[in-house]
């Protein structure tokens, strides 16, 4: 089988010649690493990165991201242009981005942080610290942006049959919950509860009104619905996912789906009591089924025992173990998890690198890589 068909029908639950290997973000297979002097990717121009990724690219399986142009950001999705950006550089190591949001009731400001070398960002100010900053951002109008399907083309061109393509959704509960510090959200979720549900189900139906937008023509890929792990303990309660998650993430869900488009759950942590919302939602997949160890409550084994046949199930090497185990351990591992059956499965880890990667973490990529080939 092809990569792209290995993915797709293991998330749909159709048969494989064996489970897929995903080694996730930090590893876009379709495209040359960066180079030394890139920002954010430098660190893969290292010899170390290199190796393993001119191996890992002979035999894993792709799922790659793409977004039709800031339909589904996580400021309550309102519209690119309200944003403005201005980037400093506090030292060559260092950059401040500083993004202002031009409401009727004045501006609102986010800074985040960019070290070099790290794909990531921090963010240090949230442009919601009140509830009146939250209700001028409410306050703007909400207009569907343009839809841009150049990323889509070329990536699909790029990705070719290597693997699939992932239209990138955000949970209604994450863009409510991003706008200001998790504290605060949670602290609404208990004394504003009727608000939040007021909030979500309004970014919800915008979230709806962008779908309609971008699904007027066929598309090949995926989809992803991507942060609801923060509606899980030890963060939150048990009850909460089915309260705070469910009926919003459905309604995405079920839209995806009349376009014939599978969607996987991105739910990281303690997913014992939320798999059985997320087969309810109909998701087609989730990832990562973590276990105890790796700060999740349940084994692929036990996460098989809850969903059956009715979900795929995407894990459950942790990153952690990839840093600090041996091969042989990420071997007993690899073979742990296959002998839970290869069906309804896609071999991945809780997360890809995001950072400058150790000789021993290579290793136990390739150690993965290898017994699962090995397994098959």
């Amino acid at each position: 089988m092809t990569g792209k068909e290995r993915m797709r029908n293991a998330i749909t639950g159709a048969p494989v010649d064996r489970p897929p290997i995903w080694i996730r973000e930090g590893f876009d297979l379709h495209q040359p690493p960066a180079e030394a002097d890139d920002f954010a990717k430098g660190w893969q121009a290292d010899p170390v990165y290199r190796d393993l990724w001119e191996f890992a690219r002979e035999h894993c399986d792709q799922r790659i991201g793409w977004g039709p142009g800031g339909h589904f950001n996580r400021w309550l999705g309102i519209a690119p242009r309200h944003f403005r950006g201005e980037r400093r550089e506090i030292r060559a190591d260092l950059r401040e981005i500083t993004t202002t949001i031009d409401t009727p009731g004045g501006p609102l400001t986010s800074i985040s942080r960019h070290h070099r070398g790290e794909t990531t960002v921090w963010r240090t100010k949230y442009p919601v610290e009140s509830l009146a900053d939250l209700n001028r951002l409410r306050a703007l109008p909400f207009e569907v942006p343009p839809v841009s399907f150049a990323g889509y083309e070329r990536i699909l061109n790029e990705v070719g049959d290597t693997g699939v393509l992932c239209l990138g959704v955000s949970s209604p509960w994450v863009v409510f919950a991003s706008c200001m510090s998790y504290e605060q959200a949670l602290m609404w979720s208990v004394t504003e509860r009727e608000m939040v549900h007021e909030v979500l189900t309004e970014i919800t139906d915008r979230a709806v009104a962008c779908l309609d937008a971008v699904l007027t023509r066929p598309l090949d890929t995926v989809a992803n619905i991507g942060g609801c792990e923060q509606c899980t303990p030890p963060m939150m309660s048990p009850a909460a996912f089915a309260e705070f998650v469910t009926p919003y993430d459905g309604r995405l869900v079920a839209r995806l789906q009349q376009a014939g488009i599978p969607v996987n759950c991105h739910c990281h942590g303690q997913v014992r009591a939320a798999l059985p919302e997320i087969v309810k939602m109909g998701f087609a997949a989730t990832d990562p089924v973590e276990p105890p160890l790796g700060g999740g409550d349940l084994s692929i084994a036990e996460a098989r025992a809850i969903v059956g046949n009715r979900l795929t199930l995407c894990g459950n090497l942790q990153f952690d173990e990839l840093e600090q185990s041996t091969p042989e351990q990420i071997r007993q591992r690899v073979r742990e998890i296959l002998a839970t059956g290869a069906e309804r499965l896609v071999l991945s880890a809780s997360a890809g690198p995001i950072a400058a990667i150790t000789p021993r973490m290579a290793a136990n990529y390739r150690a993965w890589i290898e017994e699962a080939l090995a397994c098959a």
